[in-house]
């Protein structure tokens, strides 16, 4: 390897790359949110969004971005045909500038390349340089933490492209703070804000989720509706463990983004049959501090009726069917069709779903539809513009979610 198949950023540079992570299919949505940050140079990638920033966008994307997982700094971008290559590009990185040997570090990998078959070898081998060049420059080696670490590098391997970087978040953004427990196949935070996004709701007609569980698709939209900032409970981020960190600097890019709504926002509405699931869809409200803003109910889909005013949106998530038998499955997919036709005629309705005849047992035909994934899992956003059913139901059968 040579000083050409080599590109370091090192600490003391004011700007530098960043790549930002996200769900599949929410990579446009994603580069809006940076753009409107202020981010140059953005570009839209597969799961990802790279731009040119500094400590400020850095902060500020952390602390900002809905639909962000991630945020990695990166600190070199080499050729990596071999073990060789890639250990004495990582070596020649100053890790020393961006964090002491007294701090526990983790090295992450995403390798896709014929050249390196395992990436449990690629993480060793960048371990071992990093350790290395802190014994040679400090003679002290950083000790590895794979449960706890204070500092995350990750590793990128594409062919014989290789991307080093630090990780600036530490925890996935999508832990918000405010979830207190967990519903089953509870919705994640970062999806839900990209399908809020997605739907195009500006907070100023009624937000309802029918089927809202823990309550995640109703917080995410008055976060949003109100303009707090998604790591606005957040306490910990990797980047305030950095040599770097300018508390100055992050407290004023907390507040500078933030701009109060001129207007009290519509009503946001989440329901669900499940007394269980709104006891604890109230306890993550509450942990988020929007108790005023958010109405729960236990009431079934077919019962729910609009609140007064002009038409909204309805956002919802139903089961999947991973524990349910498919004569059920039909039959909610059917009563939700139904209910929302002849409830909410007038309404848009957004629903999300990873099998197709699911959509079908709808009845209702969709104008907009976006493949995303969802912890691997492959699902689809539709949206369906709600008229009123020519031939309603005699009887609808209720159904557990």
């Amino acid at each position: 390897m040579t000083m050409d198949d080599l590109e370091l950023f090192p600490a003391e540079r004011t700007t530098f790359p960043l790549v930002i992570t996200t769900f599949h299919g929410l990579e446009r949505v994603l580069a809006g949110e940076v753009m409107r940050l202020g981010g140059l140079d953005v570009e839209e990638h597969m799961r990802a969004v790279t731009l040119t920033g500094d400590r400020k966008m850095l902060y500020a994307a952390n602390y900002h971005l809905r639909t962000a997982l991630r945020v990695l700094r990166v600190v070199a971008r080499c050729r990596a045909g071999d073990a060789g290559e890639l250990y004495r590009a990582a070596r020649e990185v100053e890790w020393e500038r961006f964090f002491s040997n007294g701090q526990r570090f983790l090295v992450e990998t995403a390798v896709r390349s014929p050249h390196f078959r395992n990436s449990m070898f690629v993480a060793q081998r960048v371990k071992d340089a990093v350790a290395d060049r802190f014994r040679d420059k400090t003679g002290m080696r950083p000790s590895v933490d794979r449960k706890n670490p204070e500092i995350r590098i990750h590793v990128r391997i594409s062919g014989k492209s290789c991307v080093l970087s630090l990780d600036s978040s530490g925890e996935p953004l999508f832990r918000r703070g405010y979830r207190v427990r967990q519903g089953v196949a509870a919705l994640n935070e970062v999806l839900a804000a990209g399908m809020i996004l997605l739907s195009g709701w500006h907070g100023d007609t009624p937000f309802l989720d029918p089927m809202c569980g823990s309550g995640t698709l109703p917080i995410e939209a008055a976060l949003f509706a109100l303009d707090i900032p998604p790591g606005y409970l957040r306490q910990r981020y990797a980047f305030i463990k950095w040599k770097d960190y300018d508390a100055g600097l992050y407290q004023s890019v907390k507040t500078q983004y933030a701009s109060p709504r001129k207007r009290t926002p519509a009503p946001v509405i989440g329901s669900d049959r499940s007394a269980v699931a709104i006891r604890l869809a109230r306890l993550n409200v509450t942990q988020a501090g929007l108790e005023e803003q958010i109405k729960l109910m236990i009431l079934p889909v077919e019962e729910m009726t609009p609140p007064a005013g002009p038409p909204g949106i309805i956002v919802t998530d139903p089961p999947y069917g991973k524990r349910m038998r498919p004569a059920d499955l039909r039959n909610i997919y059917r009563n939700l069709g139904q209910s929302l036709m002849n409830n909410f005629p007038g309404y848009t309705a957004w629903i999300l779903s990873n099998d197709e005849r699911s959509f079908r047992w709808l009845g209702m035909q969709h104008t907009a539809s976006f493949e995303l994934n969802h912890g691997g899992l492959h699902v689809t956003l539709r949206k369906f513009p709600l008229r009123r059913s020519e031939n309603p139901p005699k009887k609808i059968v209720r159904q557990k979610k």
